[in-house]
């Protein structure tokens, strides 16, 4: 988002966490011109730390606009000017993130908030940003849809190569709950079959890694757990499906979006195709069950064509629908 701003405006941000030299090298290098406020030099900021710094880094300032990442981040809202524009990232719909969650028996430490109060917070905001059509609907039902503006996460395109045979199998996921009960299931009732019959090779990215116990059984059964990589294009170099079977949370996949615009061929499941439901079964694979997703795999690694014939789909479908262009298309309306 900020490098498609970067093209339309002096972009300011404001950063909630540490400054370290890593992120600088990598500020200077990819984001020239852009200023960056960091928060404070070390760990350990409050909420009411957070409140005291942005009020005093905006005192005196003016900007034509305020775009505020995460309705936690909406206790800034007292310090910027009635003349400024502000707008709210959701990222995903916390009330139902939570009603997901308490579903599926998962640990929740986010922010709680009634649906009452979450909109009564929309409400404070001159716009509203969400990320899925689902969730657009839904919210246009209960405020002026006027002030809502539909914005997907944009997809980096890229055509990967579909080898003859398939080998290897990707999962990329941070140790966020849903992902974690994700992989459980998946590996609890999935994949022993799969890596038998097929003698595919799991690969696990991200830092994931550091919420399940690696052992010998795990090695045994073809599963890599490779951590957090670096160079995510060289990742999707290496992969031949790519896997989500998360059951719960709330908000559009990005990991989903971004094998689509790698022409991946993708099994995920209902809940994981929420706002991409269109593309089920053209661009992607669906699987609910365990022999749902058994039947996928054995469709993608006995059939070449189809598995090739998926890929260009899946590419097309995200070409389609997560350009830069199409996906900021509201906010640049309104920024215009």
């Amino acid at each position: 988002m900020v490098n498609c701003l970067m093209d339309k405006a002096k972009i300011t941000v404001f950063f909630a966490g540490p400054e370290n030299d890593s992120d600088k090298a990598l500020l200077s290098k990819n984001f020239l011109g852009m200023n960056v406020e960091f928060a404070l030099s070390d760990t350990g900021l409050t909420f009411r730390d957070y409140k005291e710094k942005f009020s005093i880094f905006i005192k005196g300032k003016f900007f034509d606009f305020a775009l505020i990442e995460y309705i936690e981040l909406s206790i800034v809202l007292e310090y910027l000017p009635a003349t400024t524009v502000t707008i709210l990232d959701t990222h995903d719909i916390v009330f139902d993130r939570i009603k997901s969650f308490k579903k599926f028996n998962l640990g929740y430490d986010g922010i709680m908030l009634t649906q009452k109060e979450e909109l009564h917070i929309y409400q404070c905001y001159d716009y509203i940003i969400l990320i899925q059509k689902s969730d657009f609907e839904n919210i246009s039902k209960k405020m002026d849809a006027g002030r809502l503006l539909l914005a997907p996460h944009p997809a980096v395109l890229k055509k990967k190569r579909i080898r003859k045979k398939a080998h290897h199998i990707g999962y990329v996921a941070s140790p966020y709950q849903p992902n974690i009960d994700a992989l459980n299931w998946f590996i609890n009732n999935v994949w022993d079959e799969i890596w038998r019959k097929h003698s595919f090779t799991l690969n696990i990215y991200g830092n994931i890694k550091h919420s399940f116990l690696l052992s010998s059984e795990m090695r045994n059964k073809n599963i890599i757990f490779h951590g957090f990589v670096d160079d995510l294009e060289k990742l999707y170099d290496s992969l031949d499906i790519i896997i989500n079977p998360v059951r719960c949370g709330a908000g559009l996949k990005i990991k989903n979006v971004e094998a689509l615009s790698h022409g991946i061929p993708l099994i995920t499941t209902s809940h994981g195709a929420s706002g991409i439901e269109d593309g089920a079964s053209k661009a992607f694979l669906i699987g609910d069950t365990p022999n749902e997703y058994m039947f996928a795999f054995n469709m993608l690694a006995e059939n070449y064509d189809f598995r090739k014939r998926l890929s260009e789909n899946a590419f097309e479908y995200a070409q389609f629908n997560f350009s830069e262009e199409k996906c900021y298309a509201d906010i640049f309306k309104i920024m215009n």
